[in-house]
């Protein structure tokens, strides 16, 4: 094969459910889609996403995604945004959604500010319990149509 002449980089993603990935031959996926999307990932699964364990074999997959490069994207239930592990899941390198495909941002720190706020379109802001919200950072929220959404 000429110089130059390789495979394109697979561009496609795959979609699975939580249980789908666990039975899933991740190398063969790995090698021809560029993004997971995993649907209505459960809190125990984000827990040990969070802590960075691997006794689940969906979990498990998940870090080998993110180490082969792939970009994940993992879907949650609006249910559980106020009990995730904001601080430790917001440290991922992945993109979350809720259920509906709208984007998540989780926000890690102590003080919600408008740059926090200032380039996010619609969906939702997960912050931590005690985290302040400036006045400008809750306008700017209204305005973009972002649901902020504080943590018990």
């Amino acid at each position: 094969m000429p110089a130059g002449e390789g495979r394109k980089p697979a561009q496609s993603t795959v979609t699975l459910s939580v249980a789908q990935l666990r039975d899933a031959d991740c190398p063969a996926l790995f090698c021809q889609h560029a993004s997971l999307r995993i649907l209505l990932v459960d809190l125990p699964l984000l827990g040990q996403l969070a802590d960075a364990e691997t006794d689940d074999a969906a979990a498990r997959k998940i870090h080998d995604a993110l180490a082969f490069g792939i970009r994940v994207q993992l879907s949650l239930h609006s249910q559980l945004l106020p009990v995730i592990p904001v601080k430790k899941l917001a440290r991922l390198p992945v993109v979350f959604t809720d259920e509906r495909g709208l984007p998540l941002v989780l926000h890690a720190g102590s003080v919600l500010s408008y740059r926090d706020v200032a380039l996010l379109n619609r969906g939702r802001l997960v912050i931590r319990r005690k985290c302040i919200v400036t006045a400008l950072a809750r306008e700017a929220a209204n305005a973009r149509n972002i649901q902020l959404i504080k943590q018990e």
